[in-house]
């Protein structure tokens, strides 16, 4: 008596479905929201529309799988927001940055790995290293949707590419990507990788008070280091592989403001900040460089230094305007800053501008001591010449560390 409604109701349901699995297809490849699918037909006008903010890691492997870059940007979001990969000294129109937020070393070698794979006419690769990834366990594939990527390399092809085709991801991506285009509304990460818009923080001064989560143990070595071995043989095997291709490497620390340098108490600290770190760095580039290969030597440069650039004031409390020109934030600056990072690595290629004072140091060339000094005499000049700022931010760094000396009393 059921038999021929609930027939019906299975035709219904079919259809439906099956309505839904098309236009979900026909969406997905032709509005390519993630420009993962790449399919022929798929509009090219509606590529300044493309947002990939929220799904980062599969919207970059897709643009990594092109195949047509000659130059590429790996690193964390420091690199992410502030590298800009249409700056003049760099291919137009040929250089990508695959840098990604709350990325680790691990993470940045397998993506910059998948795309040498990807990219056999690279010329030249920017990898960053932020301070203290050395000597950390953390594993930032674990914590973001790296697996769920090409980048992953994890055989799990065919169940991407059902969800890339007729997800439901897709469709409502899709039309979002149509909503954006037709309402003229920029994504927040261009084409070419770079992240345009990052979170606006509005009052800076309460938003770092409120999330302050800095460690200065690990900055100066007050606790023991260990030198994780898993990433010390991969960025030696990476750095191998980029000279044995013929690729020229700049291997940098990106910049963070002073603010986040200074010693918790003395103006002029015996030590250089993250010295564990850079030493370890120098180590590993100057070994990989002693080995016989056709490419250029690997280049070291730190961007943890003392400048106009890195010493930009911290708004006043009460002023009308709390954001701070040319950051988002201390630890994430923006072109302006970038700009002068590839100035320097670039300096006197066409395209280039001049950079005076210079905004980084070159680990490799130049004698360790001398560095150090100059380091530690920028530390004692911006304390000088900042004092309520550096207060403040001792402050912060006080409470952080009794913050974690309750912890560690607790557990023991």
């Amino acid at each position: 008596m059921f038999r021929r409604p609930f027939s019906r109701f299975l035709r219904w349901f079919a259809a439906l479905m099956g309505s839904y699995l098309v236009i979900t297809a026909i969406l997905s490849t032709t509005v390519d929201p993630w420009r993962i699918n790449a399919a022929p037909w798929a509009i090219a006008a509606l590529d300044g529309s493309r947002e990939i903010s929220q799904t980062t890691r599969v919207g970059k492997a897709a643009i990594a799988n092109r195949g047509i870059w000659r130059a590429a940007i790996f690193g964390s979001s420091r690199l992410e927001s502030g590298l800009d990969p249409t700056h003049p000294a760099l291919p137009p129109q040929r250089t990508v940055n695959l840098a990604l937020s709350g990325a680790s070393l691990l993470e940045n070698l397998a993506v910059a790995n998948y795309t040498l794979d990807r990219n056999p006419q690279l010329k030249t690769v920017i990898f960053g290293i932020d301070p203290g990834d050395l000597h950390s366990a953390g594993d930032s594939r674990d914590s973001n949707h790296f697996y769920q990527s090409p980048f992953a390399d994890n055989n799990h092809s065919i169940e991407r590419g059902i969800n890339q085709v007729i997800g439901w991801h897709s469709f409502t991506d899709s039309i979002a990507t149509l909503k954006r285009h037709f309402n003229r509304v920029a994504p927040r990460c261009s084409p070419f990788g770079q992240m345009l818009h990052p979170a606006d923080h509005g009052d800076l001064r309460a938003f770092i008070e409120q999330a302050f989560i800095e460690n200065t143990a690990d900055q100066w070595a007050l606790r023991p280091q260990i030198l994780r071995q898993n990433k010390t043989v991969g960025l030696t095997e990476f750095i191998e592989r980029v000279r044995r291709a013929g690729i020229e490497l700049f291997i940098i620390i990106p910049p963070q403001h002073a603010l986040k340098q200074i010693h918790p108490t003395a103006e002029r600290p015996q030590a250089m900040g993250w010295e564990t770190d850079l030493l370890a760095l120098i180590d590993i580039c100057s070994k990989a460089n002693a080995l016989a290969a056709p490419g250029p030597p690997a280049r070291l440069w730190s961007f943890l230094t003392f400048n106009t650039a890195t010493s930009t004031p911290m708004p006043l409390p009460g002023a009308a305007s709390q954001a701070m020109p040319g950051w988002f934030d201390l630890g994430h600056a923006g072109n302006g800053l970038g700009n002068q990072v590839l100035d320097t690595l670039f300096a006197g290629r066409p395209g280039a501008t001049a950079v005076s004072p210079p905004v980084g140091v070159n680990l490799l060339d130049g004698e360790w001591n001398a560095i150090r000094t100059t380091w530690i005499d920028g530390h004692q000049a911006f304390c000088a010449s900042h004092p309520q700022d550096v207060a403040w931010w001792r402050s912060l760094m006080a409470r952080a560390a009794a913050k974690a000396d309750a912890v560690a009393h607790n557990r023991s």
